[in-house]
């Protein structure tokens, strides 16, 4: 059922004409996601790829456009990451769903590999690091955090599930991000942000922490003053976009 949904919300954005509620010209002005995707080839195309989750066609539509002498940067902003942004607007509405966002970021992922240098577009905004909570191996709902967070133009450096505060420490240092994030599922493992907040502050580090996942809500967050609480993967892009420049 998820897909059937997922398919019928593509095939009104591409206007494929398979899809029972498709009408013969993409709807592009009426859909909000539909919004998103570019009207001019060859992004209109590499952006479809990527909502369609189509990691060979996003990599062999990249590659044709990099020997058509297209920018490896201006294919990645003008095509793919549009599709990108398109699934995160129909994940964000309920009309996509976890496998649907994860195979979005393969295609991406394809499509960024075979325009070379591509993956320039990621990370124009600053550097986040990402990890779950010491002792909560969740993955899935970091992994689509990292997709949308590096859809929207951030560079994520995924430390992984069950993080202890020190690597967390040291890839701060490393990597000189502009915010922490951290998921967590599990209330008895919500406790590490709390150390690993107070550890960063003991470093002299001053440094968003934002957290995220079923275990944490605001009034979790409110126990540190440099702790955020984001509900989702669009609640945590506007709280980034809102950060100051480092």
């Amino acid at each position: 059922m998820k897909a059937f949904t997922l398919g019928l919300a593509v095939g009104r954005l591409i206007g494929d004409t398979r899809s029972p509620a498709a009408g013969k010209q993409p709807p592009s002005g009426t859909d909000p996601a539909g919004q998103l995707l570019p009207e001019n080839e060859p992004y209109r195309s590499l952006a479809e790829a990527v909502l369609k989750g189509d990691a060979a066609m996003a990599g062999d539509l990249a590659a044709q456009a990099v020997q058509e002498g297209i920018d490896p940067l201006e294919i990645a902003l003008q095509g793919l990451l549009k599709g990108m942004d398109a699934v995160s607007d129909l994940y964000n509405r309920r009309q996509a769903f976890v496998p649907e966002v994860l195979l979005a970021a393969r295609a991406l992922e394809a499509g960024l590999q075979e325009s070379g240098g591509g993956r320039d577009a990621l990370g124009k905004k600053g550097v986040v690091l990402l990890h779950t909570a010491e002792g909560d191996l969740h993955d899935i709902g970091k992994n689509i955090v990292a997709a949308i967070v590096e859809a929207n133009g951030y560079r994520v450096i995924d430390l992984g599930t069950s993080v202890e505060t020190p690597a967390v420490i040291a890839a701060i240092r490393e990597y000189r991000p502009i915010a922490v994030i951290g998921s967590s599922l599990m209330t008895s493992t919500r406790g590490a942000f709390l150390a690993t907040t107070d550890r960063i502050r003991e470093d002299g580090i001053s440094i968003p922490f934002i957290v995220g996942g079923g275990a944490c809500d605001e009034t979790f967050a409110t126990q540190r003053d440099t702790i955020r609480y984001a509900r989702d993967p669009a609640a945590l892009v506007k709280i980034l976009d809102a950060l100051p420049a480092r």
